[in-house]
């Protein structure tokens, strides 16, 4: 893609180089935090038409890139795209948003059936909705590719950012719904606004909710300013590795131990059974170090398993068949690492030897270096392809 065809190409040519710079993941992968399709996203960085606002900043939360310098790009787009002359191929169209279909009733806690902004395809509220929108400030803006409704942050019920927050987050779907501490049954205080960019200091452990987009388990709640907490798994958003937990009220205690035990499956030729067990685990991801067979060939840990323990099926345990390994003179390496969520490795580690050219029968343990260490935790505790 050429950035200098235009401003549309410029930004689309910027957006896949935060994808690149996130480490190139797929647009699949991308989908189950962003909430949005693959297609969407795909499209979004296409160059042909201007996405929207809230598919650019889930795109870049995705990516842990700057949301807040994203809304900036984007607005700086709309403006250049208004001014330009119109060509007689006419105004550049805006693309539709195709979110993943939500839940009607949050899994995390019984959502509003209405939300704020929710806007009819032909870009007006819906009759049922015209009462709440006469009580959320609103602004009517025109563009190249017709009218588009944004939010006034100054009486949207967006929360102040603080000065220096850890990171942010985006709001989706019926908003984020604040808490008093990290339990589903803790008081709300309040209901941050679908599309607000949230300011947070820190995050703390507490009872495990599963996101609203890809259904992957989390215990991680985000700390706002004024103490109170709002589920990860219902904003677009994550802290940047490396930022330790603080408390919080009703939070529990990190992972303490995890210890990886592996077997050949006798019924199953090729195939190895893997169980972890541990103290204070919630989530446990699974990743091994080998070549494929097949293209790509480069020898990395993939992601083989990513786990939670449920009243129907108690452990941490997958089943995983070799039969897509190159075989050669490197051994193949397995890992049970405790998660904290998507995206949220913790130190906690076992690795194990699958030896090389032949399976087992032994698996014996194998210390790291520390960026080997790096790579094996952060490809096990990744989401979920």
């Amino acid at each position: 893609m050429d950035p200098a065809a235009g401003p549309l190409q410029a930004f689309a040519f910027e957006l896949r180089k935060v994808r690149t710079e996130a480490g190139g993941p797929t647009y699949r992968a991308l989908a189950r935090s962003a909430g949005y399709s693959a297609a969407t996203l795909s499209e979004a960085a296409g160059g042909t038409r201007k996405p929207t606002l809230d598919v650019v900043l889930a795109y870049v939360g995705a990516c842990r890139g700057d949301v807040d310098l994203w809304r900036r790009r984007w607005h700086e787009l709309d403006t250049a795209l208004t001014s330009a002359p119109l060509t007689e191929a006419g105004p550049v169209p805006v693309a539709e948003a195709d979110p993943v279909p939500l839940p009607e009733a949050d899994p995390v806690e019984p959502a509003p059936s209405a939300p704020l902004d929710a806007v009819s395809r032909r870009g007006r509220p819906s009759p049922r909705r015209l009462v709440a929108w006469a009580a959320v400030p609103v602004l009517l803006t025109a563009t190249a590719g017709g009218v588009y409704l944004a939010r006034d942050q100054r009486g949207s019920g967006c929360p102040e950012q603080p000065a220096h927050p850890a990171f942010t987050a985006v709001s989706y779907g019926a908003g984020a719904r604040a808490h008093t501490g990290a339990a589903r049954d803790a008081p709300i205080t309040r209901t941050i606004p679908s599309g607000c960019t949230i300011g947070f200091v820190g995050y703390c452990l507490g009872e495990k909710i599963h996101d609203n987009t890809g259904g992957t388990p989390d215990v991680r709640w985000f700390k706002l300013p004024d103490g109170d907490v709002v589920a990860s798994g219902i904003v677009h958003g994550n802290p940047p590795r490396g930022l330790a937990a603080s408390r919080c009220v009703d939070d529990r205690t990190p992972p303490g131990t995890i210890a990886l035990t592996a077997a050949v499956d006798p019924a199953k030729p090729g195939t190895v059974r893997l169980k972890a067990t541990g103290t204070r685990l919630d989530i446990v991801g699974f990743a091994a170090l080998y070549q494929p067979a097949e293209p790509p060939t480069a020898r990395r840990w993939r992601q083989i398993g990513f786990t939670e323990e449920t009243a129907g099926k108690p452990g941490f345990g997958v089943s995983w068949r070799l039969g897509g390994v190159a075989t050669g003179p490197d051994p193949v390496l397995i890992a049970a690492v405790a998660c904290l969520g998507g995206d949220g490795p913790t130190g906690i580690v076992d690795v194990r030897s699958a030896g090389a050219g032949r399976l087992g029968p032994k698996f014996p343990p194998v210390s790291l270096t520390a960026s080997q260490r790096a790579e094996a935790v952060n490809a096990a505790c990744s989401y979920p392809a």
